[in-house]
C-alpha cells in the first residue's frame, strides 16, 4: 500500500464526511488507506463514521491532541507514507498520488505537501520559508520585509509550478515518508494543539531531510477566517509557542523572544486602539494570556 491517509476529527463529522468524498473521487494513481482517529467526539458525530466502509475508525475516549491522535494513527497504518489530513479539507485533484510520487522519486525528500487554497480557490497559508524563531517574528514586525525580499510572493503560498524548498508544511496535509516518521518518533507528545507541526518539519530536516512543496497537488482548506479567537484557543496556541522555543532554543534566545513577542503584542495593542480598530481587545488578551504561559514556564525552568 502506497499512502495511508491520517484524519484526526473532533465533532467535525460533516466536514470529515465532504473530505471523504474528495478522497474517493479525486485519488486515482495511489493505493491508499483511511484512518480516522476520533478525539472523543459526540455520540451523534461518530454513528455515521461507525458504519462508513471507507475508514478504519480509532475511537479514542478523550481529547487527545492533533499531534498524538495522528501517532495513534500512524501506529496503525500499512502504508509507505503517511499522509496527515485536517477534516475541514477537499482534494481538488490527485493530490494524494502527486504528493506520493514526488516522495517515491525523490528520497531526499522526507515532508511534502500541496498548495492550500479557501473555499473561493484563493491562494493561502501553505507552507512557511521561515521557521518559528526570532528572525521570523522580526519578519512580522516588519510588515514582511525580508520574506517578500528573499522570497517574493512565494513565501507563503507557491506561486511558480517547481517544487520549492520550504521550512514548514502546514499541518493540514502533511505527507512524510515513513522513515523519516520512525527517525524522529512521530509528533512529540508535550505538544496539545499547535507548533507540533512546526517541530514535525523542524525535527525531519535535521535527519537530513529535505521539506517541499508540491504546487501541482491542490487541496482547499475550509478554515475559518474570523479574527475573533476564544481563550483556550489562544492559551493552546502561546502554550504550543512555549513548547517549540524552549525545545530548540537557548534560554537566552527564549528571552529575547519572549520580549520581542510581549513587544509585538503591545504594538498590536495600541495601534488597534489608535486605529479604534476591535482587534485591540484580542492583542489584550493575548498579550494577558502570553503573559501568564511566560510566567508558567519560567516557574517550571
Amino acid at each position: 500500500m502506497n499512502v495511508s491517509i491520517i484524519i484526526v476529527n473532533y465533532n467535525t463529522t460533516q466536514l470529515l464526511l465532504q473530505c471523504l468524498d474528495s478522497i474517493t473521487a479525486q485519488t486515482h494513481g495511489a493505493t491508499y488507506e483511511i484512518i480516522v482517529v476520533d478525539n472523543g467526539s459526540h455520540e451523534e458525530e461518530l454513528v455515521p463514521l461507525r458504519h462508513d466502509r471507507r475508514i478504519t475508525l480509532l475511537e479514542q475516549h478523550q481529547n487527545l491532541g492533533f499531534g498524538r491522535a495522528n501517532n495513534v494513527g500512524a501506529a496503525h497504518a500499512q502504508g509507505e507514507h503517511l499522509f496527515l489530513l485536517n477534516p475541514d479539507t477537499l482534494l481538488v485533484n490527485d493530490a494524494v498520488s502527486l504528493l506520493c510520487q514526488h516522495l517515491t522519486s525523490n528520497p531526499t525528500t522526507g515532508i511534502c505537501g500541496g498548495n492550500i487554497f479557501d473555499a473561493g480557490m484563493q491562494p493561502i497559508h501553505a507552507h512557511d520559508t521561515l521557521p518559528p524563531s526570532i528572525l521570523q517574528e522580526l519578519d512580522i514586525v516588519f510588515a514582511h520585509l525580508y520574506s517578500k525580499l528573499v522570497f517574493g510572493k512565494n513565501a507563503w503560498f507557491n506561486h511558480t509550478e517547481k517544487n520549492m524548498k520550504v521550512a514548514l508544511i502546514t499541518g493540514a496535509d502533511i505527507m512524510i515518508r515513513r522513515s523519516a516518521w520512525e527517525a524522529v518518533g512521530g509528533f512529540d507528545p508535550a505538544f496539545f494543539m499547535y507548533y507540533e507541526d512546526a517541530d514535525l518539519c523542524v525535527n525531519v530536516s535535521q535527519q537530513g531531510y529535505d521539506v517541499v512543496n508540491v504546487p501541482q497537488a491542490r487541496i482547499i482548506h475550509l478554515e475559518g477566517k474570523s479574527f475573533s479567537e476564544s481563550r483556550a484557543r489562544t492559551e493552546r496556541y502561546f502554550t504550543g509557542r512555549s513548547v517549540f522555543f524552549r525545545k530548540h532554543y537557548s534560554a537566552f534566545y527564549n528571552k529575547m523572544a519572549d520580549l520581542l513577542n510581549v513587544l509585538t503584542l503591545r504594538t498590536g495593542v495600541f495601534a488597534s486602539h489608535l486605529l479604534g480598530k476591535p482587534q485591540a481587545g484580542v492583542y489584550r488578551q493575548r498579550l494577558d494570556v502570553y503573559r501568564q504561559i511566560m510566567k508558567q514556564a519560567h516557574e517550571r525552568a
